[in-house]
């Protein structure tokens, strides 16, 4: 059981933006009411890993064709706005290209620090996009009692 509901429009959006970045990942949030587990918004963000790559390809080896980094200006600004509403960012979005939906190590890695989630509270979507179309998604989040992550696997 996931610890929050996806509704389809929004996992529709998630897979649409995943086809637009194509054949690279795409990447967003989503977010809903700071209270409760209500999701009403999706928010495509700029994936820079390209531009982190071409910087420092020893720091940041892949590029956007198997990784993503959210644009930290724009979420930054982002929560901002969020907050103001009385919203918060409640799911990292990202697609992966052409190999299905699932939570690589690479995606344990960078969502967690010492063990312990990075984000805690916050739950990971990733679509999987094959030749534009939707491949599968799952939903990651961190399992208090296991003290790692967990997977569900989403229906379209």
């Amino acid at each position: 059981m996931t610890p929050i509901a996806i509704p389809p429009h929004l996992l529709k959006a998630c897979f649409e933006h995943g086809a637009e970045t194509y054949p690279d990942e795409g990447c967003g949030v989503l977010s809903g009411p700071a209270e409760g587990e209500v999701l009403d918004a999706f928010y495509p963000v700029a994936n820079i890993i390209n531009r982190l790559h071409g910087e420092d390809p020893k720091s940041y080896p892949r590029t956007a064709k198997e990784g993503y980094v959210l644009d930290p200006g724009r979420m930054m600004k982002l929560e901002r706005e969020l907050t103001a509403k009385g919203h918060r960012v409640k799911v990292i979005v990202h697609s992966h290209v052409d190999v299905g939906a699932y939570f690589s190590e690479e995606d344990r890695k960078r969502a967690t620090w010492a063990g312990e989630p990075l984000l805690p509270g916050i739950v990971y979507l990733v679509c999987g996009v094959k030749d534009k179309k939707p491949d599968g998604a799952i939903v990651a989040f961190f399992d208090e009692v296991r003290r790692e992550f967990a997977t569900v696997e989403l229906t379209e």
